[in-house]
């Protein structure tokens, strides 16, 4: 199996769990039963589908899936003397999702993930006149990879390309540390993602026995009181809460992470 078809069932396979999914599998199997003229079986889907759907449009939901991911490490401090005084020599950024569209600027045809992501990145490597600006991510189902895009929206920013690297070939975070780890080797680098992926990549940069410096950034949960009017940005956070915890169990299962 090719790493572009293992990558393709990985995403499809997760994608089964998320929880848009399962409401509109119950819905499905509701509308089944009522083609099958069997309406009071429909009544149960029916209900679970649109409670489950209300559910995950909470922000207090999504807050209680995705905070405890989010609250793994905290904001990288650069006014803490301390952290701005280490020989950081790489800022590397994990990447995120983009499509090319030529009539727009390179930033816009970045994800909202992967623009905060290059902006903590921007702010980190300016504080660290030394080091590089790593940009990560491979090419999928696109003209470009990930990492090419935010370099030029990185250059549309003023940063000195003279300071970036790509590293655009994984698909991955687990690609993505194997490759950093033979370009950084035992070179102290900070780690730039988002908030919610950081505990994954953390884990899975330490299992290649790399010790980055987390400077976690897109966060979703931020302290905003709790309501009961249902949001669909609140889906999208439980969606992406849910990948994670994804993610993490299926990289213990392969033996790429430990649970301690």
């Amino acid at each position: 199996m090719s790493v572009g078809a293992g990558f393709i069932l990985k995403k499809a396979l997760g994608t089964l769990f998320m929880p848009l999914s399962v409401c509109l599998v119950l819905f499905a199997l509701g509308l089944l039963y009522v083609l099958l003229r069997r309406s009071k079986d429909a009544i149960a889907p029916f209900v679970m589908s649109g409670l489950l759907l209300y559910a995950f449009s909470l922000n207090s939901v999504s807050g209680y899936l995705i905070r405890p991911l989010e609250n793994a490490y905290p904001p990288l401090n650069l006014s803490n003397a301390e952290i701005v005084k280490k020989p950081v020599k790489w800022v590397v950024v994990l990447g995120s999702g983009h499509w090319t569209d030529q009539r727009l600027p390179p930033g816009a045809m970045l994800e909202e993930a992967a623009l905060y992501r290059l902006n903590e990145g921007i702010r980190v490597a300016n504080r660290f006149p030394g080091a590089i600006l790593v940009l990560s991510g491979g090419k999928f189902k696109d003209e470009q990879s990930n990492a090419q895009v935010m370099a030029a929206a990185a250059v549309d920013l003023g940063f000195n390309p003279g300071r970036i690297m790509l590293s655009d070939k994984a698909l991955d975070t687990h690609d993505e540390a194997m490759r950093i780890r033979a370009l950084a080797g035992s070179d102290l680098f900070v780690l730039v993602t988002s908030a919610s992926h950081m505990l994954r990549a953390v884990k899975l940069f330490e299992n290649q026995g790399l010790k980055p410096i987390p400077a976690p950034t897109c966060y979703q949960s931020k302290g905003e009181p709790e309501y009961f009017l249902p949001r669909a940005d609140n889906i999208t956070t439980c969606h992406m809460a849910v990948h994670e915890y994804l993610g993490l169990a299926w990289s213990f299962v392969r033996g790429q992470i430990s649970i301690l």
